[in-house]
């Protein structure tokens, strides 16, 4: 197998398992709205407005959305980095949550780190991402 499609293949594994942990975390917003208002006043340390179930609902909807968009390799610079700042925000809100990691579902916030890791490579190769993708560029 050439090289290039070996890439194609990690990077199409790595687009479909961020989208499979990104579109669970975004279904969640449906089926546990009161969630998102804990991860808010939590973890974010937000409390000056309250996440209501119409917000959460909202948010969980533009998160699905965008989601799709990038497992399908629609316009990969802007949906790549969407996501990647998605996931990029969800670290940073999470900061101080690293430091307790050893305290159950705190350590589950962990997997945010490789998974931000592999969205970052992802949208610095997003050009060679080709396989199955809505923008891949045609093959001369």
């Amino acid at each position: 197998m050439k090289q290039e499609r070996r890439i194609e293949i990690a990077l199409l594994v790595i687009r479909v398992t961020a989208a499979i942990f990104l579109g669970l975390w975004a279904t969640l917003k449906f089926h546990r709205p009161e969630w998102q208002r804990n991860i808010f006043e939590g973890s974010y340390n937000i409390s000056f407005f309250t996440v209501t179930d119409n917000l959460s609902y909202f948010l969980g909807g533009i998160q699905i959305i965008i989601v799709l968009a990038f497992v399908s390799g629609f316009m990969r610079t802007y949906t790549y980095g969407l996501v990647m700042l998605m996931s990029a925000a969800g670290v940073i809100g999470s900061l101080g949550s690293f430091l307790t990691y050893y305290n159950y579902p705190k350590n589950l916030l962990l997997t945010s780190i490789p998974t931000l890791g592999a969205l970052i490579a992802l949208f610095i190769l997003r050009d060679m991402d080709n396989l199955f993708s809505m923008s891949a560029k045609k093959k001369k």
